[in-house]
């Protein structure tokens, strides 16, 4: 082959012989093409029709196409590599009988036919799931599908439409072998992989629609809260462990979703732990609260400012004992005789207050106190004390006046002589 061949440009050419199952171009350790290249078909007409390109000219150079033979001077790598696609294999070889446990078809000659048209023509056949083939180049569709129900028994009422029109081909139908996937010993869970962004954990148990020993559902998820691909599911009975796996081509959101058995451990999260925790302490406070509740029961309703609710209403729940009534009755009593006498108590200071509010209020203003028998007024003091001759003679004749008042209290009265 020319030496700058890709493999998708020869890809696409060859693909015109029909499906191809495996292609690569033989390089050196630089990566450099050696102008060989190996293409493994599916059937061999396709084979018969590449051969027809064998000394033809293909990219300025004259090509050479033969059958692959296996490489004797390799036994060891032939042997490992026996059952494996690769230089040399045949195409995939159709069992022509029903194998024991077949669920599974292939559509060939389908055309550019959709899944839904393939669902169409499988109508009444309990059909779980389609793949259709894609060219990975072009990204149309190969003419070939593989087709997944939920029994043995739809295969065989699938089979009878074989040969029978879908858009405009006549379709071959073949049986595809079941592959065999043992359940590992202890296995209780299956891995589910290839999962859309937005996948949800309901999505994932309506994946397993019917295994009534699903346990528990985990969606991976990526820190902005996204679906990584990932998700694991768990069961309780084996059985329907196996029935997980064999819904292995099932889709989420239209995207084709891949099952297979999980054999590791569970990982324990680093926060499961502090979550735990935080769970049990929540059922603490929970239980606290309710415990409190409890006692509280019969001694009446509480308002937000902590005053007595209306007489006789009692808190929601079970109805307290006769000897419960009783007691939180004189305990009402109680309370309220205590918050009379308080108010009173409060009635009679604000009275009192309101009383030595208004003596204040009748009283003389400050600075036009009178004088008393013996002294000054404030404001004479004033006076005094801003002219001191002035304040000299008022003093002086406050003095004989004090003087006269005591001489006529010590003279007794008497009758007025002659």
């Amino acid at each position: 082959v020319p030496w700058t061949l890709d493999e998708d440009t020869l890809r696409r050419d060859f693909e015109e012989c029909g499906v191809i199952e495996d292609l690569f171009i033989v390089r050196d350790q630089e990566g450099n093409s050696k102008g060989r290249a190996f293409v493994t078909f599916r059937e061999k007409a396709a084979v018969d029709a590449a051969l027809a390109y064998d000394g033809t000219d293909y990219g300025g150079r004259k090509i050479f196409v033969k059958v692959a033979e296996a490489n004797t001077k390799a036994k060891p790598k032939a042997a490992k590599a026996e059952g494996r696609k690769g230089p040399g294999a045949g195409p995939k070889a159709f069992p022509d009988a029903k194998p024991d446990g077949c669920r599974s078809l292939c559509l060939k000659n389908i055309g550019d036919a959709s899944e839904a048209n393939v669902r169409k023509f499988l109508d009444g056949c309990a059909v779980q799931s389609v793949r259709i083939v894609m060219d990975r180049v072009t990204g149309s569709p190969r003419g070939i599908a593989f087709v997944d129900f939920r029994n043995p028994e739809h295969v065989d009422q699938a089979m009878e439409k074989n040969g029978q029109d879908l858009k405009g081909h006549q379709v071959e139908m073949q049986y595809e072998a079941p592959r065999v996937r043992p359940r590992p010993e202890g296995c209780m869970s299956v891995a589910v992989k290839k999962l859309p962004p937005q996948t949800t954990e309901q999505e994932v148990r309506r994946l397993f629609n019917g295994l009534k020993s699903l346990t528990e559902v985990r969606v991976i998820l990526d820190k902005s809260r996204m679906c990584t691909g990932l998700a694991f599911a768990e069961f309780s009975d084996a059985a329907d462990v196996q029935a997980a796996v064999e819904r292995d081509g099932m889709k989420v959101k239209g995207q084709i979703a891949f099952i297979c058995y999980e054999t590791k451990a569970k990982k324990e999260h680093p926060l499961d732990e502090k979550r735990a925790r935080e769970k049990q302490a929540k059922a603490a406070k929970a239980a606290k609260v309710k415990g409190k509740a409890s006692r509280a029961k019969g001694h009446g309703a509480r308002s937000v400012d902590g005053e007595e609710g209306p007489a006789g209403e009692e808190p929601a729940g079970e109805e307290p004992a006769a000897e419960d009534t009783e007691i939180s009755a004189k305990a009402r009593e109680r309370r309220l005789a205590k918050r009379k006498k308080e108010r009173a108590k409060a009635r009679q200071a604000r009275q009192e207050a309101k009383a030595q509010k208004g003596q204040v209020a009748d009283a003389p203003a400050d600075g036009d106190e009178p004088a008393g028998a013996g002294g000054k007024s404030k404001r004479a003091k004033r006076r005094g004390a801003e002219d001191p001759a002035a304040g000299a003679e008022p003093a002086a004749e406050g003095g004989k006046q004090k003087k006269r008042r005591k001489a006529a209290a010590a003279v007794p009265a008497e009758a007025p002589a002659g």
